[in-house]
């Protein structure tokens, strides 16, 4: 398992207000299993689903897809580092105004049902595009459900 989804786990399970010995009492799991977990060894998806859960963080499960799993890898967008909510929704804000603009060439280029090989650079261009405002939305998802988190704790 990743070093980084490591700490992820450490770092979401503090944030939930939990020792080892607690989430793994909430998880239905052994102390020595969640330490193994918290040391590199990877949880199982249901485990991982269960952690989201308990832990308040759809984060985790992004994570958790997106470094350990292979599909996910191929599929899922990068995330970068969250920042606070009000630059997430200025950035979704961006991405929007940009999606608009995309929307737009699509349109013309997909108007007649098909993509000719003449246009399939500009499409291409227009879905990857698009991916900055799955980021975007994703990003002020996962910032979000942390914001809330602390708020609440503070």
């Amino acid at each position: 398992m990743s070093q980084a989804f490591t700490k992820l786990l450490i770092q979401a399970r503090k944030n939930a207000g939990y020792t080892q010995e607690a989430a793994a009492a909430i998880l239905h799991i052994s102390l020595r299993t969640i330490a193994n977990y918290e040391a590199g060894r990877i949880p199982t998806d249901s485990i991982v689903s269960e952690m989201m859960r308990v832990y308040n963080s759809p984060y985790l499960g992004y994570a958790y897809l997106s470094t350990e799993s292979a599909v996910g890898r191929v599929l899922l967008p990068e995330i970068p580092q969250l920042w606070g909510i009000a630059s997430m929704a200025m950035q979704l804000h961006i991405s929007m105004g940009k999606a608009q603009v995309i929307y737009d060439q699509l349109e013309r280029i997909c108007c007649d049902d098909m993509v000719t090989r003449s246009e399939l650079p500009e499409y291409e261009r227009c879905i990857n595009e698009l991916e900055g405002l799955f980021k975007s939305i994703l990003n002020l998802k996962m910032c979000t459900k942390t914001s809330l988190t602390a708020t609440v704790r503070a």
